[in-house]
Formats: C-alpha cells, sequence, structure tokens
C-alpha cells in the first residue's frame, strides 16, 4: 500500500509540474507530464479494493483538486488562443482592405488577363 501511496505522491508532483507548463503555455510539455500521470494512476489504482481506495481517498481528492485546476488552467489558455486567432483574422482582414484600397489587385485578378506579347 505504501508503494501504491508514493505513486499517488509521484502523480501529484508531475501534475503540478504540469500545471505549470501550462501556466507558461507549454502545451508540449504538458502532453507529456498528462501522459506520465495517466499511466501512474493507471497503475496506482488499477486492481485496488473499495477499502484500499478508502484508505487513499485524501491522496485521491487532491489528485482531484489537481486535475480541475489543470482543466481550468487549460479551458483559459485555449480561450485565450481562440481570441489570439479572432484578432489575427481581423487584423488580416483590416490589411487585405488597406492593401485593395491602395490599389493593389488580387493576384487572381491579374493572372486573369491575357497578355498581349505572348
Amino acid at each position: 500500500m505504501t508503494a501504491r501511496s508514493h505513486m499517488l505522491d509521484k502523480a501529484l508532483s508531475i501534475g503540478r509540474r504540469e500545471l505549470g507548463c501550462l501556466s507558461e503555455g507549454d502545451v508540449f510539455g504538458a502532453e507529456k507530464l498528462a501522459q506520465d500521470r495517466e499511466r501512474i494512476l493507471d497503475e496506482a489504482i488499477g486492481d485496488l479494493s473499495r477499502e484500499n481506495l478508502k484508505t487513499l481517498a485524501d491522496k485521491l481528492v487532491e489528485m482531484k483538486s489537481l486535475h480541475d485546476d489543470i482543466t481550468d488552467e487549460a479551458r483559459r489558455l485555449h480561450q485565450s488562443i481562440k481570441q489570439d486567432l479572432t484578432s489575427m483574422k481581423r487584423q488580416n482582414r483590416r490589411i487585405a482592405g488597406y492593401s485593395y484600397g491602395s490599389g493593389n489587385m488580387p493576384r487572381l485578378a491579374k493572372e486573369r488577363f491575357l497578355s498581349k506579347k505572348s
């Protein structure tokens, strides 16, 4: 049972590092840590009886709380990226409007005309 308790402690430590990676915006590092955390949790609680789960309940509740924090941070990061993409899309439209207004023809319109020199 102490081995499983140590595994849960290790999973909590990995989860905290994963939360740190998400806070910094390192999605790839967080993904790798999440896979390690998942593997360790599967090994730790895979075939435990109900009585043994009760003895580890405090650590499991702490893991649930940490998992909720990780999920909230991932949602916040997702929303931030979504806003950035929307902002870039608007800016690209604005720049394209300036380009068109300054007399630049789109590339497709130029390629439609035939050259008389050919």
